[in-house]
């Protein structure tokens, strides 16, 4: 009888346990399939819940609890006290939104069934709350440190010298500073997590020694007191003129030659100053002036006479290098004679400006006036170059003909074209490709490109008549 008894209550124990392990496993599976594609219970990011939000949902929540903080500013401050503003977005941070949700996703998750059975229960009783790591794109992070640098950095001031009253004076050096960022990331994300207003980063900085010290100057100061112990005299046409050491002192140059600090003579200097004295005492050339028609004489010439400047800088410098301390120098004069030079009477329309065929534009009458050698064949009313864009003077020749050119820049046909060069020509009216031409009335008013417009009639028999090679002078 008592076994009976113990048969039975094994068998409801048994039933029992079974019954509820069904009860267990059905309510799992209705768990598993309530969250199937969506986040398990007591699943948080940094305090706010997830549960039951697709990747998608949650992937907004946890950028939209980060973005705030990239707009914020992060002050980074040197020990000295300087300091740079940048924002947190400007310093390459970011935050992998993909990875936590996959991280928030895949908790209470696996790819074996029981071990899934096993790990969804635990969500139902433990809280996992995931955080994260603020990650650095190299390149903004790199552009943000090489600007920081920039502020916050000192650099080194070098020893050097100078000359002062003719005396050589030694200014020493000073040491400058740079930033130790061999922290810096882990402080921004620090700073960045923390969700403060506004962040200060302290950074620690490193001395920088300069590269020149006073003891590296000595071999160009003793150059330099050299030069100065030297004594120069000028003289011309009878006049002296004494480089005393101020003026010597003016002519040195400080500066690393290689590895070395060395003092050189600084030849512009001394030409600038044998500038003066040549001033004083040249001529200038005058040049004999022509009239090009008739070949009358409008302006005598006259001979100049010049200080030859690049034969007393030679000179000069090479008695400076010299061991004789006291030199006196003959500058020397050399005398130019007048060139003849061929010129007009006036800007206006001039017969006979050039042997054979010509063209003579004038801008203030608005006129083309064609000559052969002293006789005027014809006068054409055009339209030349707008105030913003002026027709160029001077001489030009006809150098390109086109009976109907296209002009790519403005869309246009320029029929009858002489190019004169620069992009520029005479030609007839300009005519659109619709048909359109330009009125006569344009004639007589500057409202071009930059080219001579002749009307309809007068283009054609210019361009008939010009040859390569005609010249085209355009004057006010």
């Amino acid at each position: 009888m008592a076994d009976i008894k113990t048969k039975k209550r094994a068998l409801i124990a048994t039933i029992s346990f079974f019954s509820l392990l069904l009860i267990l496993s059905l309510s799992l599976f209705c768990y598993q399939r309530a969250y199937a594609g969506k986040i398990y219970r007591n699943v948080s990011f940094d305090g706010v819940p997830l549960q039951g939000k697709t990747k998608a949902q949650a992937k907004t929540i946890i950028e939209n609890q980060v973005s705030p903080q990239f707009g914020k500013k992060i002050i980074t401050k040197s020990q000295e006290g300087k300091e740079f503003e940048a924002k947190f977005s400007e310093t390459g941070t970011y935050v992998d939104a993909g990875q936590i949700v996959r991280e928030a996703y895949e908790y209470g998750r696996n790819s074996n069934f029981l071990k899934t059975l096993y790990l969804s229960s635990t969500t139902i009783f433990s809280k996992k709350n995931l955080s994260y790591e603020v990650k650095f794109d190299g390149d903004v992070y790199g552009q943000y440190l090489a600007k920081a640098a920039e502020s916050l950095n000192i650099p080194p001031t070098d020893a050097n010298l100078e000359v002062k009253s003719g005396q050589v004076v030694t200014n020493v050096g000073k040491n400058g500073i740079t930033i130790d960022s061999s922290n810096l990331k882990t402080q921004i994300s620090q700073e960045f997590k923390a969700k403060v207003d506004s962040a200060v980063v302290e950074m620690p900085t490193m001395p920088i020694t300069p590269t020149l010290l006073s003891e590296d100057l000595a071999e160009a100061q003793k150059q330099a007191e050299d030069y100065l112990s030297h004594q120069i005299q000028l003289t011309l046409n009878g006049q002296v003129y004494n480089a005393d050491r101020n003026t010597i002192g003016s002519w040195i140059s400080f500066g690393s030659s290689g590895s070395k600090y060395v003092a050189s003579l600084n030849t512009g200097a001394i030409k600038n100053y044998v500038n003066k004295i040549a001033a004083k005492n040249d001529t200038p050339v005058i040049d004999t002036k022509i009239n090009a028609v008739d070949n009358s004489v409008l302006q005598e010439g006259r001979q100049g006479i010049y200080t030859d400047q690049d034969d007393a800088v030679s000179k000069i410098t090479a008695a400076l290098q010299g061991s004789s301390l006291s030199s006196t120098i003959q500058l020397i004069q050399t005398p130019r004679d007048p060139q003849i030079v061929k010129v007009f009477p006036d800007e206006g329309i001039v017969p006979g400006r050039f042997p054979g065929k010509y063209i003579d534009i004038s801008l203030s009458s608005q006129l083309l006036t064609t000559f052969e050698g002293t006789n005027q064949l014809g006068q054409y009313q055009v339209s030349t170059g707008k105030s913003s864009m002026p027709t160029p003077t001077g001489l030009k020749s006809v150098i390109a003909k086109d009976p109907r050119a296209w002009s790519a820049p403005y869309g246009l046909w320029m029929p009858w074209w002489n190019g004169i060069g620069g992009g520029m020509g005479i030609h007839e009216l300009p005519e659109w490709p619709g048909g359109y031409k330009e009125g006569e009335n344009h004639l007589g008013t500057p409202v071009s490109h930059g080219c001579i417009r002749l009307g309809v009639g007068p283009a054609q028999t210019v361009y008939n008549w010009a040859d390569i090679g005609t010249p085209v002078y355009i004057h006010k």
